[in-house]
């Protein structure tokens, strides 16, 4: 399978837009590295900058790497919204 992951607020916590004191929720990494080494392909996603332009890209891989994140890629600027709707998604605490 090939899976997306959002950031914040599914692998960490964050203030606002404080990114760079996010604190990682070590439960959800760990379901998500498990993914990782069952054969999954992960592609982390955020939002971060997608309003305010600013890149974020840098820090958020630091962030992954320290955080000990598996993953194959990291996609950062998506699109802004409140609320998504799809067929297939699913919640951490489902995993």
């Amino acid at each position: 399978m090939i899976v997306y992951v959002d950031i914040d607020g599914v692998i960490c916590t964050v203030e606002g837009e404080d990114y760079e004191n996010a604190i990682p929720i070590w439960v959800n990494i760990s379901k998500i590295n498990k993914l990782y080494n069952e054969g999954h392909t992960i592609y982390y996603s955020t939002g971060r900058g997608s309003v305010t332009k600013i890149d974020w890209y840098d820090m958020t891989q630091l962030q992954l790497k320290s955080w000990g994140c598996k993953y194959h890629k990291l996609i950062v600027g998506r699109p802004h919204y409140d609320l998504i709707i799809d067929d297939r998604a699913k919640r951490i605490e489902e995993l």
